[in-house]
């Protein structure tokens, strides 16, 4: 039996029972909420946005409202994004509350703001762990080899890089990274800077570098950590069309309240969605090209591996 025969994976069909429960008991309905029933806690002033603790039937929740008009797609690309990692459950809950509507904890009536369950655990800039200086910025340059040794040090983190690389969401650290240390378990938030650099097309020149490089040798793990990179990727291919994400963007906008004719649908605005929802159909047919450039660049590295042998 080979290295890789042995490896071992968590399941998909787990990771779907695991979402669809997170889901379930983790829904956010402000349509049914009584106001007057919200116990506001604290409201703080953040650099690029407002911050305020809820407390509804006795749960806690996040309030978090952009501070500046060119950052208010944020309302629409945070609940878009925590949509798509419900799929693998490692994501916080978002919820939108429109523009026009009061609600304890919302700093701007006239604009909307998103309401997020609160996620577990402790940012990992806040920890002393083994996680301390991980480095998963994908930012304006795409995936690098060197973030392939801390994906292999937790399952999760596969699972992160590869969400992370499929919404194009370039701003990944360790303070929108949180850890459990009790569960062992990751949760991923603040996610409303996707769809600015395609992140896919970048890993595919990336990849495609690595492959040409005849001096690269990577190892059993590295390789390991690849084909679930990719396994991870196929799965949101195929879970999300780019045609089903571009509706549900639109539907969370018009919750929003970015509509024509109301005073926050500037040119500006129309120009950042229809930006966003052309990065989602195209980064989606990169993701596919992604995923065969994976495929070989895993066949060379076993190729290179039996060499060594």
């Amino acid at each position: 039996m080979n290295f890789f025969s042995k490896v071992v994976r968590v399941p998909l069909v787990f990771l779907l029972v695991c979402a669809s429960v997170c889901a379930e008991f983790n829904q956010i309905d402000i349509d049914t909420v009584d106001i007057a029933q919200i116990e506001l806690l604290s409201m703080t002033e953040m650099r690029f946005c407002y911050i305020s603790f809820i407390r509804i039937d006795g749960k806690k929740y996040l309030i978090k409202q952009k501070k500046l008009v060119n950052k208010l797609l944020g309302a629409v690309r945070d609940p878009i994004t925590a949509h798509i990692a419900e799929t693998f459950g490692i994501a916080h809950v978002v919820g939108i509350i429109p523009a026009g509507r009061d609600f304890p904890g919302k700093f701007r009536k006239d604009w909307p703001a998103t309401i997020h369950t609160i996620a577990p655990g402790k940012m990992i800039k806040a920890q002393n762990t083994s996680y301390t200086r991980m480095d998963l910025k994908q930012a304006d340059i795409g995936f690098r080899r060197e973030m392939l040794t801390w994906m292999a040090k937790h399952p999760v983190l596969v699972m992160v890089v590869a969400l992370d690389t499929f919404l194009c969401n370039h701003d990944r650290h360790r303070g929108n990274l949180f850890y459990d240390s009790r569960n062992d378990s990751f949760c991923a938030i603040d996610m409303d800077s996707a769809f600015k650099y395609n992140l896919c097309a970048l890993a595919c020149k990336n990849f495609t570098a690595m492959m040409k490089n005849r001096n690269l040798r990577l190892s059993g793990k590295e390789v390991q950590t690849l084909i679930q990179y990719k396994e991870y990727l196929e799965f949101l291919i195929d879970t999300h069309r780019p045609e089903d994400t571009v509706e549900k963007y639109n539907e969370f906008a018009e919750k929003a309240g970015f509509v024509e004719g109301s005073p926050l649908y500037t040119q500006k605005i129309a120009l950042g969605i229809e930006g966003n929802r052309r990065m989602i159909m195209e980064s989606y047919q990169d993701a596919k090209r992604l995923v065969k450039i994976l495929d070989q660049l895993i066949k060379e590295g076993k190729k290179r591996l039996k060499r060594l042998i």
